[in-house]
């Protein structure tokens, strides 16, 4: 784990009381200070440029998926991956104290909060789910309206930050509900010793009917596949492009050679970089100072 000892910037896509800070608190021992982004473009450039020495970027949801924007930048920029975790994601619904649950009408999130509490959303009658940029950003934005008939999905530490009530607690479809964040950086960090992971992505042509025999080069070699996942390239005929994810480190000699032989059926392929895995764990509130 990356330790400094002066107070690290990390960029995050959204607001302050997003998930993605409470993952940057959680994964850094030493104090921090948050650099928010509207995109995760700029979360992707705020690091590559110096902004932040570190960026904390969600790249899967337990239960709504891969998060593509993410991977696409990964394959379309060069960061450098410090580590990774994995964070409980527990959403409330926030509204302005007094606010009364018939009363909402319009409910803001991120799609993604919104689709991991689409079961609780259809018990609520009358209201509207709309998308924003961002789960913290709504519970500002809504704040701001000041309009009682809005609510957001976000964090309990976006409502204690922007002053506002929680209608709900523990309003996902589904408990086991986790989001895995890289750890971006614009420097090499020394993954140290212990098991390691790599993740690499791949671009497939002629309906990606390689794939087998790609997966078979990893499998062959005795290195363990942890995560393959398919995606059209929207715009691209027959292209796939495909994120795989294996145990150990991408300069050992067995994974070397399969990453080589891979990348000679592949399109393309680039690996995103080679990290200790992650813990889970669970946010705790803070207070602001």
């Amino acid at each position: 784990m990356p330790v400094a000892e002066a107070v690290m910037r990390i960029a995050v896509q959204g607001e302050l009381g997003s998930y993605s800070e409470l993952a940057a608190h959680e994964f850094f021992a030493a104090p921090i200070t948050i650099v928010p982004c509207q995109t995760f473009a700029e979360l992707f450039a705020a690091v590559a440029q110096g902004q932040a020495e570190y960026g904390m970027a969600p790249v899967e949801n337990s239960l709504a998926g891969s998060i593509h924007p993410v991977w696409d930048l990964l394959a379309d920029e060069t960061p450098l991956i410090a580590g990774e975790i994995l964070l409980r994601v527990d959403h409330c619904l926030i509204a302005h104290p007094g606010t009364r649950l018939e009363e909402v009408r319009r409910i803001y999130s991120h799609p993604q909060a919104l689709a991991q509490c689409h079961e609780y959303l259809r018990t609520l009658k009358g209201a509207q789910a709309q998308e924003v940029y961002d789960t913290a950003g709504a519970v500002k934005m809504i704040k701001e309206g000041g309009r009682r008939e809005e609510a957001a999905i976000a964090s309990a530490q976006a409502a204690v930050d922007h002053e506002m009530a929680i209608l709900a607690e523990n309003i996902q479809t589904d408990q086991r509900n986790y989001t895995r964040f890289l750890v971006l950086c614009h420097r090499p960090v020394p993954a140290g010793d212990g098991p390691h992971k790599s993740t690499l992505i791949l671009d497939l042509d002629d309906t990606a009917r390689t794939l087998p025999g790609i997966l078979a080069g990893f499998t062959s070699r005795q290195v363990e596949v942890l995560k393959v996942e398919l995606r059209k390239r929207l715009g691209f005929p027959w292209e796939y492009r495909c994120y795989i994810e294996v145990s150990g480190d991408a300069a050992a000699p067995a994974l070397q050679a399969a990453i080589e032989e891979a990348r000679g059926q592949a399109k393309w392929l680039r690996v995103i970089g080679s990290y200790a895995p992650g813990q889970t764990t669970t946010a705790r509130l803070h207070t602001r100072s």
